[in-house]
């Protein structure tokens, strides 16, 4: 079922996508220059923040469940090229998996040490708008069973983390 899901939400976004790559190399550029004068942690909190003042300059509106903000999310992500989000439930958590990320192709490889906070600060924006409080924690997981270009968010309890 969940392939199944993925491969619905990879379909939408290959229908959808508008490419667009002539930034490609400026943002390669700006990367390097970034990367050579501040380390990685600076460069997530940077990131980070930026995806906070997306979801700001994005707010989601008018939804009461995880699967409208999927869908809205799904759907702002293809117009963008941004990739697609597919959130998966658990029983202490929820999983938002961005697959199909434009990161790479922006900022190299190495880049997506901290390049992959800029989603983490959008998604976890939303989730403030949609009523979460401060103990619901958004923080990005790798799990080894999975695709090294997936990037998933996991939104569970604050002690969860420690």
């Amino acid at each position: 079922m969940e392939m199944q899901n993925i491969q619905e939400a990879e379909q939408f976004f290959g229908q959808t996508r508008p490419r667009i790559t002539a930034v490609l190399p400026v943002l390669k550029a700006i990367a390097l220059e970034l990367h050579g004068h501040v380390g990685e942690e600076q460069l997530r909190s940077l990131f980070h923040a930026a995806g906070v003042r997306l979801g700001e300059t994005y707010p989601v509106e008018k939804i009461e469940r995880l699967g409208e903000l999927e869908q809205l999310a799904r759907e702002w992500l293809a117009v963008n090229d941004w990739g697609w989000l597919k959130i998966e439930h658990h029983d202490d958590a929820v999983d938002f998996i961005h697959g199909d990320s434009p990161l790479e192709a922006w900022f190299g490889k190495a880049g997506l040490a901290w390049s992959s906070s800029l989603f983490e600060g959008l998604y976890a924006t939303w989730i403030r708008q949609l009523g979460a409080d401060d103990r619901l924690q958004l923080r990005q997981i790798r799990l080894a069973d999975r695709p090294a270009g997936e990037l998933r968010y996991r939104l569970t309890h604050e002690s969860r983390f420690q």
